[in-house]
């Protein structure tokens, strides 16, 4: 009895890591890369649903572009004063960390006036809707999860049972 219970909780403990960590990798602007011209980004980003641990992958010429990302506020009038954070190695790849809206603007002069930006919303993980669905017959333990605002993450708490 105690082996059997050890048994499912050491292989749903791994079937649950092996779900979460799954990321899918999103090549910004597809085939064309970050660059000025007839890619529409917002419309881009539209067809997509991003979540936590996926990765964004930036393209481009860096004597020419760079990444920025950017305050809700700096997104829209495109007056780049004060970037959370800037990328310029041509190749630059960005997990996507926590839940929330991120904004990203090309911050070479004119380029986020003609299009060169985009929003994106982070809903969850890849494969949270599998996970919760592996874990829910497990009657001995109990998960939450909780939006923590000081560090903007997700965490899981784990009840354990007194039948453990």
């Amino acid at each position: 009895m105690a082996f059997t219970k050890i048994t499912i909780i050491f292989f749903s403990f791994i079937t649950i890591m092996v779900v979460s960590t799954k990321a899918v990798v999103y090549e910004v602007g597809d085939s064309q890369g970050w660059i000025v011209g007839n890619i529409d980004y917002s419309q881009w980003a539209s067809t997509k649903k991003f979540h936590v641990n996926d990765i964004l992958v930036f393209n481009y010429n860096n004597k020419y572009h760079n990444v920025m990302q950017v305050s809700k506020q700096q997104y829209v009038s495109c007056t780049i004063t004060n970037p959370i954070a800037t990328f310029n190695t041509g190749k630059d790849s960005i997990t996507l960390q926590a839940y929330g809206d991120y904004y990203y603007v090309c911050g070479i002069p004119g380029h986020c006036q003609i299009g060169q930006k985009f929003h994106i919303n982070i809903v969850g993980t890849s494969s949270q809707a599998s996970a919760s669905f592996v874990a829910s017959p497990l009657s001995f333990m109990a998960m939450k999860s909780y939006y923590h605002p000081k560090i903007q993450k997700k965490i899981q708490v784990v009840k354990r049972s007194k039948y453990l």
